[in-house]
C-alpha cells in the first residue's frame, strides 16, 4: 500500500499501525497532537489537518493513496506534519491567508522573540520548518475524485482560519479545527487575542459559530474534543458572548448581525459593518450595484497589515440577499483602490459573479499594484471588467452614473455621483472625513498635491449634490455654507504648504514601475502643483557608476516625465535625486531592478 499524489507517479510505502476510529460513515479519526480526519473514496483518501504526521503511519486498511492534506489553520499542532506529508509527495492545502504563515514560519518564530512586540498572536505555536501550500480560497469548492471539500472562513483562532464542509451520503459535517472544543467551550482563548489587548478573535469567533450554525449541519468535527452535533455551534457562541461584553470589545456585534445595512433610501443601502463604509443601490428590478467592498463585517483586526492579518469575507452578502430583496449583484464600483474599500471585490466577483467597473484613474492600479509605491494597496490585482471615463454618464437599471476625478486623500479616486429618483447622491470616498464632513483627510504618501482640496471643492460646488455619503462618516446633507466651508479650508490648505516649506519640497517625484527586470524601461515623473516656476537638477545614480545630472525646468501647474532603461544588476536600486536652489533640502525616489524585492 503507497500514498502520493493522484496521478503524479510518486508515491511511497506507509506503515499500518494503530486502527483510526470511524466517526461518521467513510470519516475515520487518529489523534496525536490534534484529530486529524480521513476522509475515504475506496482506496483514495483526504486528510483534514495532520498532527506530527503520525496518522500516515496508521491509515485504514486499503487505502492505497492519500490525495490531499487540507489544513483549518497554520497551528503547529493541526499542521506540523505536513512537511513529512509534503516530502512525499502529498499536496498539501491551507487557507488563502494561512499559505504565507507556513512558508514563513522561521520568520514568525523569530518574531516570537522580538522586543517592542506588540501582536498579541500565539506565534509560538508556528510550525517548526517552512512548509509550502496551495491556496483553498474562502468560498470554493475542490474536488478529489469523487470527494467534494467546501471552504468556509471561520476566523478566531486565527483570522485566516477555516472550515471544511463535507457532505456525507446521510450527514453534513464541519470541520471546524479549534473553532470550539466542545459545546460551550474553545480550543484556547489564548489565541483569541490578535492585537495586544483586543478581543477580535472572541468577536471572529461568536460571527463564524452562528454562521455556521445557518449552514444546515448535523455533525461537527474539531481538531480537539469529540464529535458535536451542529447545536453545539450557537451554544458555545452564547457561551463566549460574556466573556466578549466584559472584555468590551465590539459590543454591537449582535445587533449588526441581526441588521447589517442600513435603510438610507428604498434604494440605497448602507453596510453598518464594514471597516470603510460600502453602499448599495437596489434597483426596482431586485438587481444591485455596489460602491465600494472592502472588509465586509470587519469586528477588528490583527496588529499587523500583512496578508495573513488581512482577510475579507462575504459575511453580510447572505443577509443582503435573504432580508433586503436583492436578487444578484452586477457590479461594483470602488472610489479608491486603498484596501479598505477593495479588499473584498475579488470573492464577490468569484462567488456571486459581480463585475468590476473602474472609473479610468483607477483601473491601472488595481490591476497592478505591484507598480505602484503607494500605501494600501491590496495584494493581487483585479483587472477591470468595464472601464468608465471620466465626466461621462453610464445608464445602470434606473440609475446614472458619472465618475469624477477626486484627488487628496488619493491620487487615483473618484467621486461617483449617482442620480435617480429626483436626488444627486455623491459618493465621495476617504477625501473628507469627521462628523461635519469638514476634515481634510489628505495623505502625502498617496502622491497629495497641495491644491488637491480646493479643486474637490470646487468640484462638490459644482454638482450640487442632495447627500454626500463617505467612507468612513454618516451620510450629510449638504448646504450652501458647507460648500462655502469647503472652498475656504481648501484654500487655507494650499495657501499654508506654499508658505511652510520651500519651492522644491512641494513638488512630487514618482517613479512607474517601481520594479522592473535589467534592460526594461521606467518612467519619472516630476510635478509642479505650484503657481510658480520651478528650475533644479535631476541626479540618476546607478550602482558603481558616476551620477547623471539632467536639468529640470517646470513651468507653473505643469509636469514632465522621463524614461530610463534601467541596467543593473539583480536585486539593486536606481535612485532619483531632484535638488532645487542651493541650501534647499531635496527629493528622493528609486527602481529596483528585479522582478522580486531588492536584496538590500
Amino acid at each position: 500500500m503507497r500514498y502520493g499524489v493522484a496521478g503524479s507517479g510518486t508515491s511511497a510505502p506507509f506503515g499500518v499501525g494503530e486502527k483510526m476510529l470511524e466517526v461518521c460513515p467513510g470519516v475515520y479519526r487518529h489523534t496525536d497532537s490534534a484529530h486529524v480526519y480521513l476522509i475515504r473514496d475506496a482506496e483514495n483518501a483526504v486528510l483534514i489537518n495532520i498532527g506530527d504526521g503520525s496518522a500516515l503511519d496508521h491509515l485504514p486498511p486499503g487505502i492505497e493513496q492519500v490525495r490531499a492534506v487540507l489544513l483549518t489553520h497554520h497551528h503547529r499542532d493541526v499542521a506540523a506534519g505536513a512537511a513529512r506529508a509534503a516530502a512525499h509527495g502529498i499536496a498539501v492545502y491551507a487557507p488563502e491567508g494561512e499559505c504565507g504563515s507556513l512558508q514563513g514560519a522561521p520568520r514568525l518564530l523569530n518574531h516570537a522573540d522580538a522586543r517592542n512586540n506588540y501582536d498579541g498572536r500565539p506565534r509560538v505555536w508556528s510550525v517548526p520548518q517552512a512548509i509550502h501550500a496551495r491556496a483553498l480560497r474562502d468560498y470554493r469548492t475542490y474536488h478529489f475524485g469523487s470527494l467534494s471539500v467546501g471552504v468556509r472562513p471561520t476566523p478566531g483562532v486565527t483570522p485566516g482560519a477555516v472550515s471544511l464542509l463535507y457532505q456525507g451520503p446521510d450527514f453534513s459535517a464541519a470541520f471546524t479545527g479549534d473553532l470550539l472544543f466542545a459545546p460551550g467551550q474553545t480550543a484556547r482563548l489564548t489565541a483569541s487575542q490578535w492585537s495586544y489587548n483586543g478581543g477580535e478573535g472572541l468577536a471572529a469567533s461568536v460571527l463564524s459559530l452562528l454562521d455556521l450554525a445557518d449552514q444546515e449541519l448535523t455533525h461537527v468535527l474539531p481538531a480537539h474534543g469529540d464529535v458535536m452535533n451542529a447545536e453545539a455551534l450557537s451554544v458555545t457562541a452564547e457561551a463566549l458572548w460574556p466573556l466578549l461584553q466584559l472584555r468590551r470589545h465590539n459590543p454591537r456585534l449582535l445587533q449588526l448581525r441581526e441588521q447589517p445595512y442600513q435603510e438610507l433610501r428604498p434604494w440605497l443601502l448602507m453596510n453598518r459593518t464594514s471597516l470603510a463604509n460600502a453602499y448599495v443601490l437596489r434597483s426596482r428590478s431586485g438587481r444591485a450595484l455596489m460602491i465600494d467592498f472592502g472588509y465586509d463585517f470587519c469586528f477588528g483586526q490583527a496588529g499587523s497589515t500583512e496578508r495573513e492579518a488581512r482577510r475579507p469575507w462575504l459575511y453580510t452578502i447572505p443577509s443582503l440577499l435573504r432580508k433586503y430583496g436583492v436578487t444578484g449583484i452586477d457590479a461594483v464600483i470602488p472610489t479608491h483602490y486603498h484596501d479598505d474599500h477593495v479588499a473584498g471585490i475579488g470573492l464577490l466577483r468569484e462567488t456571486y459573479g459581480a463585475q468590476l467597473w473602474t472609473a479610468e484613474n483607477i483601473t491601472d492600479v488595481l490591476a497592478r499594484p505591484e507598480d505602484y509605491r503607494l500605501p494600501c494597496l491590496w495584494f493581487e490585482g483585479m483587472s477591470s471588467d468595464r472601464t468608465l471615463r471620466l465626466g461621462e454618464s453610464v445608464a445602470w437599471q434606473e440609475f446614472r452614473i458619472t465618475p469624477h476625478e477626486l484627488t487628496g486623500h488619493a491620487r487615483y479616486a473618484c467621486a461617483l455621483l449617482v442620480e435617480g429618483y429626483g436626488e444627486r447622491v455623491l459618493f465621495g470616498g476617504d477625501q473628507y472625513s469627521d462628523a461635519d464632513g469638514l476634515g481634510l483627510n489628505y495623505t502625502y504618501p498617496n502622491l497629495f498635491r497641495e491644491d488637491d482640496y480646493l479643486r474637490s471643492a470646487h468640484l462638490y460646488t459644482q454638482l450640487q449634490p442632495d447627500l454626500v455619503l463617505s467612507g468612513h462618516a454618516g451620510p450629510l446633507v449638504p448646504s450652501g455654507a458647507y460648500l462655502e466651508a469647503l472652498l475656504a479650508r481648501g484654500a487655507a490648505l494650499q495657501a499654508l504648504h506654499a508658505s511652510l516649506q520651500p519651492l522644491v519640497s512641494r513638488l512630487l517625484m514618482r517613479v512607474e514601475p517601481i520594479r522592473a527586470p535589467s534592460g526594461s524601461t521606467i518612467t519619472l515623473t516630476i510635478e509642479n502643483p505650484t503657481g510658480k516656476a520651478f528650475q533644479g537638477e535631476l541626479r540618476v545614480q546607478e550602482a558603481n557608476k558616476t551620477p547623471a545630472c539632467l536639468r529640470v525646468d517646470l513651468s507653473a501647474k505643469s509636469a514632465q516625465t522621463w524614461d530610463f532603461c534601467l541596467t543593473a544588476d539583480e536585486g539593486t536600486r536606481v535612485h532619483f535625486e531632484l535638488r532645487g536652489q542651493p541650501g534647499e533640502p531635496a527629493q528622493y525616489t528609486h527602481a529596483s531592478i528585479g522582478n522580486e524585492g531588492p536584496s538590500a
